[in-house]
């Protein structure tokens, strides 16, 4: 068996809204993560030959779909008015969460309109401050293959 080959070639990318849009890492993060959900649906339905004594099915359907991400690491002044503005506007920006490799590996993003969830600094003590951001889709998600 042939050892796999391991990632950690994941972005998530902020959109300026300039025309051209402009994505870029912001300074500071050092963690990332991204969840994927299908919602479903579903309906118990009886056995149409023997419904009293056959087990009912549960069928289930995607209703639709959603993604989260959440961005942490270290306060930079590089990205502060970025955070701050974003957390006061409450409005959507366009975001990337790109897998940096070729098409063949995989490699490409998904865009998506998103909304600033929730945002979290603190300072502890004389340390550094920290950042936690939440961020939510706000339409459809949409991927393009790596060029």
């Amino acid at each position: 068996m042939a050892d796999p080959t391991l990632t950690g070639r994941m972005l998530i990318l902020l959109g300026d809204g300039a025309s051209p849009e402009v994505f870029s890492y912001p300074c500071g993060a050092s963690t990332r993560s991204v969840t994927y959900t299908n919602n479903t649906g579903e309906e118990v339905t009886l056995d149409c030959d023997d419904p009293l004594d056959t087990p009912a099915a549960v069928q289930r359907w995607s209703e639709s779909q959603d993604t989260q991400m959440s961005i942490s690491g270290r306060v930079a002044t590089e990205s502060l008015a970025m955070w701050r503005s974003w957390a006061d506007a409450g409005t959507a920006k366009n975001v990337r969460i790109q897998w940096d490799h070729e098409a063949g590996d995989g490699g490409g993003y998904h865009e998506l309109p998103a909304i600033l969830q929730s945002l979290e600094m603190g300072v502890e003590g004389k340390a550094t401050a920290t950042f936690s951001a939440t961020i939510v889709a706000a339409g459809k998600r949409t991927w393009t293959d790596a060029s």
